[in-house]
């Protein structure tokens, strides 16, 4: 058993990822940690207060270390201020690997868990490569296929220096997950080996129970169709076409609530902005993951969307699982993976994406639906979770990585 693990994260507690729940099962069954990541800022853009400079830079609890690195924010998301984000945690995470390869005592493994940048997959290869440890890929952001989805990068010659860079990062994984099985293909065609696996998605334990815990003080249509969306408001969601199909509808009995934060969020609060003062669309601010469950309990079905692109249209999107294991039937705008798991679980709705004519169909079928009907496909969601992607399943053949 490899005791002693190198994690390189873009992103980890308080921040909202499931690397958080994978590091918790791996110090329960005694791995020794060490947790390399960036000063907590998404998605606000702005680093969470009690962290920064000599704030909770170094934490140790147990047989977790966490060291945490300087970088610049997000801030309000622009392409510039995201390459500025990522090129300063790259070279944080640079100078830190030089420090852990001459003056650390060597890791058993490395884990890189990527979401974006993929820049820091670099800094362990590094480690790999001199250390001459195994290192394992949890890719959850394919670059640069993502970077071209959502406008970041348009350039084809960039994105083919890109590619190439990464195919190259690639080879030198010795295991890489994907939560998709559509990624498999396209993986297989960069690295040199066949230990590609489809790791999918799970919800953390406490969306899992599903409990309300929460007293929560607002003023929810009680008679109103509610359709609720959790997570980031950003770009890649296709929120310019919800919001056109939100006006359609505003004659019909229907309250919108949004939970997050994002780059799009003041963009949609200004689209809205009648809707809004009519309470026919609540913005609520991102919440602790704990409260999310009271929350979902006072709405009658939960939406999700990715934009059209190729890439989003063989992508599961994280909060798909979440959804099911609470409970509540989906509302979704999307192709592909993500769709077809709704379409067998038998949970919901369906509209492709940027269909706006379509969209408007499905949430006519669920203002026609009756409770009873809505409760069902929640139900019928929760069944599927559980024989296909609960928690129990994938801290199994999480830790089997680090075993064998």
């Amino acid at each position: 058993m490899a005791k002693r693990i190198l994690i390189y994260t873009n992103h980890f507690d308080p921040e909202h990822f499931k690397i958080n729940e994978a590091v918790k099962w791996l110090t329960e069954e005694g791995f020794q940690l060490h947790l390399v990541t960036g000063w907590p800022n998404y998605p606000q853009g702005k680093i969470f207060k009690g962290y920064g400079p000599f704030k909770k830079s170094f934490e140790r609890k147990e047989n977790l270390t966490i060291r945490r690195l300087p970088l610049i924010p997000r801030g309000n998301g622009s392409k510039s201020r995201l390459i500025i984000n990522y090129l300063s945690y790259f070279l944080s995470t640079f100078f830190y690997t030089i420090f852990l390869i001459f003056f650390k005592k060597k890791f058993d493994k490395v884990l890189v868990h990527h979401t974006s940048p993929f820049f820091i997959a670099v800094s362990a290869i590094l480690y790999k490569i001199i250390k001459r440890t195994e290192a394992i890929l949890w890719d959850l952001d394919l670059w640069p296929q993502s970077l071209e989805a959502v406008g970041i990068i348009n350039s084809k010659r960039v994105l083919n220096g890109i590619e190439k860079a990464v195919k190259i990062i690639y080879k030198k994984f010795d295991v890489v997950l994907v939560g998709s099985k559509s990624f498999i293909n396209i993986v297989l065609q960069r690295v040199s080996h066949d230990r590609v696996y489809y790791f999918p998605n799970w919800a953390e334990k406490i969306i899992e129970e599903n409990k309300i815990k929460h007293k929560l003080e607002v003023d929810l249509n009680p008679n109103a169709l509610k359709i609720m969306y959790t997570g980031n408001l950003g770009t890649a969601q296709d929120f310019d076409t919800l919001c056109k199909v939100i006006i359609q509808n505003k004659k019909e009995n229907i309250q919108w609530i949004f939970i997050g934060e994002g780059r799009f969020k003041k963009e949609m609060e200004q689209l809205l902005s009648a809707e809004i003062r009519k309470n026919k669309v609540r913005f609520i601010p991102q919440q602790k993951l704990a409260a999310i469950p009271s929350w979902v309990a006072k709405v009658d079905v939960l939406y999700l969307s990715l934009n059209d692109s190729k890439l989003f249209s063989q992508t599961v999107p994280a909060k798909l699982q979440s959804y099911m294991a609470m409970g509540k039937p989906i509302l979704a705008m999307l192709a592909g993976e993500g769709a077809s798991i709704i379409e067998q679980a038998n949970c919901g709705f369906i509209a492709p994406p940027n269909n706006a004519l379509k969209l408007n169909e499905q949430i006519k079928n669920f203002l026609n639906k009756s409770k009873t009907e809505r409760i069902n496909l929640g139900e019928n969601g929760t069944t599927f979770y559980q024989k296909n992607f609960s928690s129990k399943i994938r801290k199994k053949e999480f830790i089997a990585y680090f075993e064998n």
